[in-house]
């Protein structure tokens, strides 16, 4: 009897600029798998600012620690400029044309609504994401799927765009799709639109958001493309309830808890089903008749997650923001007190996304036997 092919599958959730510890994560499994040429993902798997890094992993599934180092020089790098327009002007006339257009019938808007304008961010991703060389690598037999997940705002359901081998087929099920199209700029401005912070983006002449909306089941795309073990990065500590203590909640607050609700929640949930699965299938002997009936698989699944919640560290880079950038997020109940849950969100800071970065690696090198155990490999030193 021949042992099962590995074919293990990346995960990265969505996150905003907290995006930046998978990055660190990615930067630590390089170096423990000895910097590999060739990436030891065959399927990656994107949502959101998530897209923007798996994206990059794919295009660079042949050159993988060289792709890391280009993609870790864009975040130590980043600015919000480079996301969204930042001057006082645009952002009180992006607001401005927001609220009007609420009180507008729906049929006289004719540009999407957002409270912020990513333009920039746009520049900066075609100038970073060759999406050819999604397609050669897939071709040239160094990938085997890549992944984004956006939201259809027409029909309300989630919708996984995935590039890859010729034999892999689509799937349908409650609310979600899986639908094989050359992967291109529009669907990563897609998985991005962060509702009402971002604009929406046509693909096909439908509009979409972000992927993290209503996706129910964030690890299933993976599987569903083939691969039979997954690697999950979250932005967010898998904890329990933690008690923020706020008296009146602010519209930032809010937005905060609905960021949370829409990144974070439907990963946590999907993570809680997969690992009741596998302790139910481990109390199934293999050779049970039952077990041969039951639709389900065990799936090998490695889940990292911040040590530190991303927003007690954001209140500390508030100030490294533009003066306008600053006024415009206090009229809206943000600052370096209050909040932080949103600011964690929308702080693309070079100072920020760098300590994310260094708490990722730090946190994937303290799991280095585990994951050399996840990658079954053998390191060519014993050295700790």
């Amino acid at each position: 009897m021949t042992d099962k092919i590995s074919i293990p599958g990346l995960i990265l959730s969505g996150g905003g600029s907290r995006a930046a510890y998978q990055v660190g994560v990615l930067k630590a499994v390089s170096e423990i798998l000895e910097q590999p040429e060739q990436s030891p993902f065959r399927i990656v798997s994107g949502t959101s600012a998530g897209a923007i890094n798996s994206c990059a992993v794919a295009e660079h599934s042949h050159r993988f620690d060289e792709g890391l180092k280009r993609l870790e020089q864009i975040w130590v790098n980043l600015t919000p400029d480079q996301v969204y327009h930042t001057k006082l002007s645009q952002l009180l006339g992006n607001a401005c044309r927001w609220l009007w257009n609420i009180l507008r019938p729906a049929s006289q808007i004719k540009k999407p609504l957002a409270l912020l304008d990513n333009e920039p961010l746009r520049g900066l991703l075609t100038k970073a994401i060759r999406f050819d060389d999604i397609r050669d690598n897939i071709n040239n037999g160094y990938l085997d799927a890549a992944c984004i997940t956006a939201y259809n705002y027409n029909t309300g359901d989630s919708v996984s765009f995935f590039q890859g081998l010729p034999d892999l087929v689509e799937w349908q099920r409650f609310r979600r799709f899986g639908r094989a199209e050359d992967l291109t700029m529009s669907h990563l401005m897609g998985s991005i639109a962060i509702p009402m912070v971002f604009p929406s983006e046509p693909i096909n002449d439908t509009h979409f958001g972000d992927g993290s909306m209503r996706f129910l089941t964030p690890l299933s795309p993976a599987l569903h493309l083939g691969a039979n073990k997954l690697f999950v990065v979250t932005v967010e500590p898998l904890r329990g309830e933690v008690d923020h203590k706020i008296k009146i909640p602010s519209i930032g607050d809010i937005s905060g808890h609905l960021l949370d609700s829409i990144f974070i929640d439907s990963l946590e949930s999907d993570i809680e089903r997969m690992m009741r699965v596998n302790e139910l299938l481990a109390h199934i002997p293999e050779r049970d008749i039952v077990r041969e009936q039951l639709t389900l698989k065990q799936v090998d699944t490695f889940i990292i997650s911040p040590s530190i919640d991303p927003m007690e560290l954001a209140g500390q880079y508030f100030k490294n923001l533009p003066r306008g950038l600053r006024f415009f997020f206090k009229r809206i109940g943000v600052d370096d007190q209050n909040g932080e849950s949103i600011l964690s969100y929308l702080l693309f800071d070079k100072s920020f996304t760098s300590h994310l970065i260094k708490m990722g690696y730090e946190d994937a090198m303290k799991q280095k036997h585990n994951i050399l155990d996840f990658f079954d490999y053998e390191p060519s030193s014993q050295e700790d």
